[in-house]
């Protein structure tokens, strides 16, 4: 069993407009529309015949009308809002998405004497009943969700579909089996190409989510579509790569059809139908830079890197291959899930916390990477257990957190007053600790030397007692690095003390542009102090 962060999945709440501003409308079949529009026959069949796996809404009412309003408040900016769907969903979680097409008929602007002439209608089919969980003759609450609210411009277009197809049988329909069992069973036979056209057609500009189901037609029969997997288009490879939905790896549920999208369609059973040029959707490969995690009860995760990077203590993971972490760590098979590939040539380690606490923690570590796109909210039942996680991954952020206003970062960080050099000196030297001084941050590496990926020697060797910030410009050529220096960070060094602090290399300076980089992430956390004077003393000022 594969296990995976949902950050994105279905069920987690989304921001966006509240619950409350939801609209109500009846729920009608579409098969009354006719009768009840009979007005307007030639308005309503040219509806139908343009609905595809859309719904059809009236737009005389109140809430008609307001979620048109609301459709073109959030598309406002949209480079082409005139192709813009209106998608909505039912109840409070968006499990699946339905494109809305506005009825435009002679009852909207003429009053008759039809007591439904203001009344809020939806009309859907009967698959649309089953997916969306709906009933007939019953008010709705619907919400717009044109854009996606968890703050992205669109929701994903999808370069392939996975469907699954059979035959749909109706309540008069007799069973297809005979009573002699000799007798071959005559399977119907469809064409893939076909049906990949009615997809298309009933489909485009939708958005689709795994396990929903679409009904066409092929060759006058109806077959039931599922969709039972989705891949998400990537455009650009190196935007991606910084994403929170490329770190995370989150596995895609839903995104829009295009005209790019390709489906691989195959029988649902290959002993009820035949389809002809049916093809399966190939197994998906998992990025190279990813370590298979295998948690105590047996549970793989795979986590890119990026992801484990905060984790002090799983450094060699996530440096395999580079300095002293040459060699690419593996489990034994007793070790490992049975799940996990091991052919990929990825490392592989086990971590002492169970599937449920490890979730919560790359939910944990997402919040730290892309704040504006994931939060966190640590529930006191999970305090313990995720504080434990921490000690055991050495992610110290996390730790941090669970020891709340009394946190570890509070208590080692002095923010009354300055740390004298000769303090650090005298802590190096004498009290078997490791202290380095960068840009004026002191840091305190003792407990993450060992795990340095340039190996234990290098920073006792060159960096002590110095500012080591041009040593950390040279062997530190990303970012990534910054992620530890908030673990590390106990204070900021006395600025009379900055004076006489010695360059780590002679006539080198580190770059402005290192400089204004190392700043802009540390800024957030560094402590200012004030002197007596009330000035604040900040090396970078």
């Amino acid at each position: 069993m594969t296990i995976k962060a949902s950050l994105k999945g279905p069920n987690r709440r989304r921001r966006g407009r509240s619950a409350a501003s939801a609209l109500t409308f009846l729920i009608k079949p579409i098969e009354d529309l006719s009768a009840e529009d009979s007005d307007t026959p030639d308005a309503t069949q040219r509806a139908l015949s343009a609905l595809g796996n859309a719904c059809l809404f009236t737009t005389r009412g109140k809430s008609g009308k307001e979620l048109l309003k609301w459709h073109n408040d959030i598309v406002e900016g949209s480079a082409d809002v005139s192709n813009d769907s209106l998608l909505i969903h039912f109840h409070d979680i968006p499990v699946y998405i339905l494109r809305a097409v506005p009825l435009s008929s002679k009852s909207d602007t003429t009053t008759n004497n039809n007591n439904q002439t203001d009344q809020d209608i939806i009309y859907l089919s009967k698959v649309h009943c089953h997916n969306h969980k709906v009933c007939t003759d019953s008010k709705m609450q619907v919400t717009c969700c044109s854009r996606p609210n968890d703050g992205g411009d669109d929701y994903p277009s999808l370069s392939a579909i996975g469907i699954e197809v059979h035959v749909r049988k109706t309540q008069d329909e007799s069973p297809a089996a005979t009573e002699n069992e000799d007798m071959e069973f005559d399977r119907p036979t469809f064409c893939a190409k076909d049906i990949c056209r009615e997809l298309m057609n009933h489909t485009a500009n939708s958005v689709l989510s795994v396990n929903e189901t679409v009904l066409i037609k092929s060759e006058g029969t109806e077959l039931v579509c599922r969709v039972a997997e989705v891949r998400v288009a990537t455009e650009d490879t190196a935007a991606a790569s910084v994403s929170m939905s490329a770190v995370t790896m989150d596995e895609p549920y839903r995104g829009r059809v295009s005209i790019h999208t390709d489906f691989y369609v195959s029988a649902s059973d290959i002993n009820a139908i035949t389809i002809e040029g049916c093809r399966r959707l190939p197994d998906g490969q998992q990025p190279e830079d990813v370590v298979h995690v295998t948690t105590n009860d047996g549970e793989w995760f795979p986590v890119r890197r990026g992801m484990l990077a905060p984790c002090i203590k799983l450094t060699k993971y996530v440096q395999a291959g580079r300095g002293k972490y040459k060699d690419i760590p593996s489990l034994s098979d007793d070790e490992c899930s049975e799940d996990a590939p091991t052919d990929d040539g990825c490392p592989h380690c086990a971590v002492q916390i169970d599937c449920c606490t490890f979730d919560r923690v790359l939910v944990f570590i997402a919040s730290l990477l892309f704040p504006d796109e994931q939060t966190f909210v640590l529930d006191p039942s999970e305090v313990n257990a995720m504080a434990d996680a921490a000690e055991a991954l050495g992610l110290m952020s996390l730790a941090d957190l669970c020891t709340s206003q009394t946190s570890s970062f509070e208590s080692r960080v002095r923010k009354d007053e300055h740390i004298r050099l000769a303090e650090v000196m005298k802590r190096n030297d004498e009290n078997d600790e490791l202290l380095i001084i960068l840009d004026g941050m002191v840091l305190d590496i003792t407990r993450w030397i060992d795990e340095h990926p340039g190996g234990p020697s290098i920073i006792p060797t060159q960096a002590l007692n110095i500012d080591c910030t041009v040593f950390f410009e040279m062997y530190h050529v990303s970012r990534q690095s910054f992620l530890y220096l908030k673990s590390f960070y106990i204070g900021e060094l006395a600025p009379e003390d900055l004076t006489k602090l010695r360059n780590g290399a002679e006539n080198i300076e580190a770059s402005e542009g290192f400089l204004q980089s190392l700043r802009s992430y540390t800024t957030e956390w560094r402590v200012q102090i004030r002197e007596t004077q009330g000035d604040k003393v900040h090396k970078s000022l």
